[in-house]
C-alpha cells in the first residue's frame, strides 16, 4: 500500500488529467466494454465509469457487456469482441499464453474472496471427497483452490457453477463448500449458511484479483484512445476511493444485497492507490496455471518474459507520475 501523501499526490495528479482529457474531446469514438455482472466490488471504477457516464463525458462512446465469469470476457476479447474488459488475472493469463496478446493496464483490486464451508466443516480436510463450488476452471478462485487442496493432500470435486447461486447449492447441502469473491461470500455468512475457512489473504496475501486489460495491438494502434481509456479509469477509481457511501449504495443499486453485506464485503477487498498490480502474485498464479496444465503454451523458466509482455504499467506510471512498486 500507499502513503497519505502518496495518495493526495495521485488525487491531484488525475483530477488535472481528467480535466485535461475533457478540454480536448473530439469526435466521438464508440468502444466495447466488458465486465463481471454482481462484481462491483472488484472493478469498482467501471461501475463508476459506467454509473456516472464518465466516458461519455469524454467524448467516448461505449457499449457496455456483462459476462458471468473472466473465461467468457476473455472469449470475447480474442473474438475481437472487446476493447477492454476487467476480469481476473488468471483468465488474461491463460488467454495471453494461448496467443492472443493482451496488456494488462491497471489493477483493479487485490484479495476479496474467501472459502466458504457449511458449518459443520472445521478443517481443509474435512473437505476429503467433498464438492466445493467454483467460479470455473481459469478464474483465480479456481486456481487458489486448487492450490490449497494440492498443498494439503486433499482431494476434493471442483464444480464450476454461478457465483450468484453458490449460496444456495451451499445452503441445499449440494456442495459442501464455495470459493468465491465478494460479496456474494458476505451474503452467505450474513445468510448463516456457512462460515469463511479461508479468505484469499490467508491463501495468498496481497494477491492481484481483478485485472484492467486490453490488446496489444490495441496500444499499438490508437495509443490516443487508449490513453484517454485510462485518464477516465483513473478519475473514476479516485472517485470511488473518496466517496466510499456513494459507492457502497451504487453497489447495492446493482447487486441488490443489503448496506450490511456490502459494508463487510469491502472489508476483504484491497484497493491500491495508484492502481499498479502485484506482478509476484501473478507470476505465482501463471506458475499454478503451468503446473495444472491449464497452461502448457509456455516453461516455468518463461514466465519473466512471459510477464514482461503481458504487464505493461508504462501508461500508468505515465500518467500518475509515479513508478511501479
Amino acid at each position: 500500500m500507499f502513503s497519505f501523501n502518496r495518495k493526495a499526490v495521485f488525487s491531484v495528479v488525475i483530477t488535472a488529467l481528467f480535466v485535461f482529457a475533457l478540454s480536448g474531446v473530439a469526435a466521438a469514438k464508440e468502444i466495447r466494454v466488458g465486465y463481471l455482472v454482481a462484481d462491483q466490488l472488484h472493478h469498482p471504477a467501471v461501475m463508476i465509469m459506467k454509473q456516472r457516464n464518465m466516458l461519455e463525458k469524454a467524448g467516448i462512446d461505449v457499449k457496455w457487456n456483462e459476462f458471468l465469469a473472466g473465461s467468457y470476457v476473455m472469449q470475447e476479447m480474442a473474438s475481437g469482441s472487446l476493447d477492454f474488459a476487467s476480469c481476473g488475472a488468471a483468465p488474461v493469463a491463460i488467454t495471453h499464453a494461448q496467443g492472443v496478446k493482451l496488456n494488462i493496464l491497471a489493477g483493479c483490486n487485490q484479495e476479496g474472496s474467501a472459502l466458504v464451508v457449511r458449518n459443520e466443516i472445521n478443517s481443509i480436510k474435512d473437505l476429503e471427497g467433498k464438492s466445493i463450488g467454483t467460479p470455473g476452471t481459469g478464474s483465480i478462485q479456481d486456481a487458489m483452490l486448487a492450490k490449497l487442496l494440492k498443498d494439503n493432500g486433499v482431494r476434493a470435486r471442483r464444480m464450476s457453477m454461478k457465483v450468484s447461486d453458490m449460496p444456495l447449492f451451499l445452503e441445499k447441502g449440494e456442495v459442501a463448500g464455495f470459493i468465491s469473491w465478494q460479496p456474494h461470500v458476505a451474503r452467505a455468512v450474513a445468510q448463516k449458511f456457512g462460515k469463511v475457512l479461508y479468505t484469499s489473504h490467508d491463501m495468498m496475501p496481497g494477491h492481484q484479483c481483478c485485472v484492467l486489460v486490453t490488446t496489444a495491438a490495441k496500444v499499438k494502434e490508437d495509443p490516443e484512445l487508449v490513453k484517454k481509456f485510462m485518464q477516465v479509469y483513473l478519475e473514476a477509481y479516485q472517485w470511488f476511493l473518496d466517496h466510499p457511501d456513494e459507492s457502497v449504495q451504487m453497489v447495492m443499486k446493482a447487486t441488490g444485497m443489503e448496506e450490511g453485506v456490502i459494508r463487510e464485503a469491502m472489508k476483504g477487498c484491497l484497493y491500491p492507490t495508484p492502481p499498479y498490480c502485484n506482478e509476484k502474485s501473478i507470476a505465482d498464479v501463471t506458475e499454478g496455471l503451468i503446473a495444472t496444465r491449464k497452461i502448457v503454451a509456455i516453461k516455468q523458466d518463461q514466465i519473466p518474459a512471459f510477464m514482461k509482455e503481458l504487464y505493461n504499467p508504462s501508461l500508468l506510471e505515465e500518467l500518475t507520475g509515479t513508478k511501479r512498486p
